[in-house]
């Protein structure tokens, strides 16, 4: 016994340094592994709920309009769907070129308001006699003719940009290039849209009522009125700009 005590002092004193290294290692390890232990046994963080989504309500068309002569700020205007056409297919807008309704805005005020003051009647009797409402055609002339200041209006007194197809036996033009229909009057182009909008491909909008311009302005771009990418939307913030549906 006493043999072997002296073997392991004589050990240790030959190799205190390792022993004291090794020890030091054994206790790190030791409070690792407690330090490790203590966690697994620890309950799990909670997780906080996440917030409660916020619920936008749509947009939809407002009714309270600003005065004819306030500019509304430029934000797209919901597009209304529904009944017979589903989707708008949209005026202008590609290729960075200004749309119609943004060229239309860049005009004086008060060309604007001349303009839908000396046809607002003409309109409304076409609305009276054929069902398209007022604030359809009134819209739609502002946008193809810059409020009469396109050539197609000051030349040939074309204010929807009609061209010429087989279907046309009248006089005819040219403007932007293109061949168009001639008239006499302003009148004689306005009753011309009513009855080319109320028949052949356009016939089913007839069944929408004469104050549904939502969905009229949703049918003349579907239906292809011209190859303008969004008419219905620009159609709809020219109404709303303008207060048109005042007419209908």
């Amino acid at each position: 016994m006493t043999l072997s005590l002296s073997r392991v002092l004589s050990f240790a004193g030959r190799h205190w340094l390792r022993l004291l290294i090794i020890g030091g290692a054994l206790f790190v390890l030791t409070r690792k592994q407690v330090n490790f232990n203590v966690r697994l046994g620890s309950p799990a963080p909670t997780e906080e709920a996440a917030p409660a989504p916020v619920n936008v309500p749509p947009v939809t068309l407002n009714s309270e309009t600003p005065i004819l002569t306030e500019k509304l700020p430029e934000q797209p205007i919901a597009e209304q769907s529904g009944g017979f056409f589903e989707r708008f297919s949209l005026f202008g807008g590609g290729g960075g070129e200004a749309s119609a309704y943004d060229q239309l805005t860049r005009l004086e005020q008060k060309t604007v308001e001349d303009f839908i003051r000396r046809f607002s009647n003409v309109a409304q009797a076409e609305q009276e006699k054929f069902g398209v409402p007022s604030s359809i055609t009134l819209a739609n002339a502002l946008l193809h003719t810059r409020a009469g200041s396109a050539p197609a209006a000051r030349d040939h007194n074309n204010f929807f940009a009609l061209g010429c197809d087989d279907d046309w036996p009248g006089s005819t033009g040219r403007a932007d290039g293109k061949c168009i229909r001639r008239y006499e009057t302003a009148w004689t182009s306005f009753r011309d849209h009513s009855l080319y909008v109320t028949s052949g491909r356009y016939a089913p909008m007839t069944q929408f009522g004469e104050t549904d311009y939502q969905r009229w302005a949703a049918g003349l771009g579907e239906l292809g009125f011209n190859d303008t990418d969004d008419l219905s939307r620009q159609l709809l913030r020219t109404i709303d700009r303008w207060q048109l549906f005042r007419f209908d």
